[in-house]
């Protein structure tokens, strides 16, 4: 193995590249959506819970095309219905909807 592969694994296997482009934060991705005018009257405070809720619920493929949509404005329905186990994605949705419900406030 050469030295350069080397330490390129090094430096993935510890964590220490960063990708150029990092996802935005909660913060960011609540603040554009609601700027873009796509929150349905949420508040950021409604909006950060929300975010909150469905980082510790989802599993990363559905968190991705959920947080592309808020972020984004895509419409990633079509492509959460490709997701295989289409029971796990229905049921992550639902577990959000009712911790969103219980523990988020409405606007």
């Amino acid at each position: 193995m050469s030295q350069h592969k080397f330490l390129i694994g090094i430096v993935l296997s510890l964590g220490l590249f960063a990708p150029a482009f990092a996802a935005p934060s909660a913060a960011q991705v609540c603040q554009k959506m609601l700027a873009d005018g796509r929150g349905n009257g949420l508040s950021q405070a409604a909006c950060l819970c929300n975010y909150q809720k469905a980082e510790a619920t989802l599993d990363d493929d559905i968190k991705t095309l959920l947080f592309d949509s808020w972020y984004n404005g895509t419409d990633n329905i079509a492509a959460l219905e490709k997701l295989q186990k289409q029971g796990r994605v229905k049921r992550q949705m639902l577990l959000l909807q009712q911790k969103i419900q219980r523990g988020c406030p409405a606007f």
